[in-house]
């Protein structure tokens, strides 16, 4: 039969066997967690480059389409202008009076 000593002692051993094992799977999972942080942080450093490149192309196709609208607008002016000169030119030569 095991006298108080002996389940002390067994006690004894049992904890520290527990607090072994229980300091070993602190430190693993402290090592997983500094892992999947470095990884985190190198997978947001990717997606801020990538938006940063985005942000990049948007402010050039923006740029080329302001533009690209500029140049129409343009074109819509002079064109609108010579017709109006036209109309004019006509009306006059008709003899009516401009509308």
């Amino acid at each position: 039969m095991l006298t108080k000593t002996d389940l002390s002692q067994i006690r004894k051993i049992i904890r520290e066997e527990v607090e072994n094992e229980a300091q070993s799977i602190k430190d693993e999972l402290r090592s997983e967690i500094k892992m999947s942080m470095i990884r985190t942080h190198s997978e947001i450093k990717d997606l801020k480059d990538k938006v940063k490149n985005l942000e990049i192309r948007i402010t050039r196709m923006h740029n080329e389409l302001k533009k690209e609208i500029r140049i129409v607008a343009d074109f819509l002016d002079r064109d609108h202008l010579r017709l109006q000169k036209r109309v004019q030119i006509i009306e006059h030569h008709i003899g009516i009076s401009p509308s």
